[in-house]
């Protein structure tokens, strides 16, 4: 009898992406939340696996509710390059998520969190199957850790991650992280109680803002509004991310099309619109004596 499936086990380093749909649990066991759920998990597979793809990364598996990403980074070097293709797709995932619902309407809103570890001695297994398939699956210590991260409610975009892939970062633009130390409960809940890998933990979530002047906002917003409206260009990374996922989303099934509709008119009328009127009004306020 022919084998079905030959596998290969080879060591790598890289970035775990772990997304895990909040809730989902309770919604499954509601009779009012279970077709919501079920409309809802498909478009976010597709969704996640052309993000992932976009930023430079491997669709892994779906996990349920949920899913598997992993973004090979063999270079120690390349730790801040890789970790900010991730942070990018998954800032904008949750967003597109936040804003359109995948082109849904459920009755209770969805949210997706993420946790996001460094891997250094990953065990990948590429497995080979009859018909010339090929699929990958990976483990390791960080691994774990991200799945566990996953469950953790943040502010937005959701994550939690380690100081590793912080720092790394050089914390992309639009996020604010601080440092997490879990209590005793949340050890016991979040981690069974063990503590590999959670003494520098981080979560995202918005700082306490340093104080501006006035020149300072108007500095800001102009900056924001030049850039969403073409007369500043984004870094090519960002610029070459976006693309990639826009297209895939342009080109895809009726409902993803939709999505991309309403989110651009989200950006342009509703995001844009509200910056431009803030400016105004900061604009005619009078400096301070």
């Amino acid at each position: 009898m022919t084998n079905p499936v030959d596998f290969e086990f080879d060591r790598s380093r890289g970035i775990v992406w772990v997304c895990d749909v909040a809730g989902s649990s309770s919604r499954l066991n509601s009779e009012s939340g279970v077709e919501d759920t079920e409309a809802f998990l498909p478009r976010l597979y597709w969704t996640a696996a052309l993000a992932v793809e976009a930023a430079g990364g491997t669709f892994i598996k779906w996990t349920g509710d949920g899913f598997l990403a992993w973004f090979e980074t063999p270079l120690h070097r390349d730790l801040g390059r890789a970790s900010k293709r991730c942070l990018e797709a998954v800032w904008h995932l949750t967003v597109l998520v936040n804003v359109t619902q995948l082109g849904l309407a459920p009755k209770r809103h969805f949210k997706i969190r993420h946790g996001v570890t460094y891997e250094q001695d990953a065990l990948l297994t590429k497995i080979s199957h009859l018909g010339g398939f090929r699929s990958l699956d990976l483990i390791g210590r960080a691994v774990v850790l991200a799945f566990r991260l996953s469950g953790v409610a943040a502010e937005f975009p959701g994550i939690t991650t380690q100081r590793d892939i912080v720092e790394a970062s050089g914390v992309v633009p639009a996020f604010d992280f601080r440092k997490w130390k879990p209590s005793a409960d949340e050890y016991l809940k979040c981690f069974k109680d063990e503590r590999w890998g959670t003494h520098a933990l981080y979560v995202s979530g918005a700082k306490n803002p340093r104080p501006r002047s006035k020149a300072a906002n108007l500095r800001l917003a102009k900056s924001a509004i030049e850039k969403a409206e073409g007369k500043k260009t984004p870094d090519d990374a960002e610029l070459g991310f976006a693309h990639g996922f826009l297209a895939g989303m342009t080109s895809g099934p009726e409902w993803s099309q939709k999505v991309v509709a309403d989110y651009t008119r989200f950006v342009r009328e509703e995001l844009l619109g509200s910056v431009k009127a803030m400016l105004r009004a900061v604009e005619e306020v009078p400096d301070a004596k």
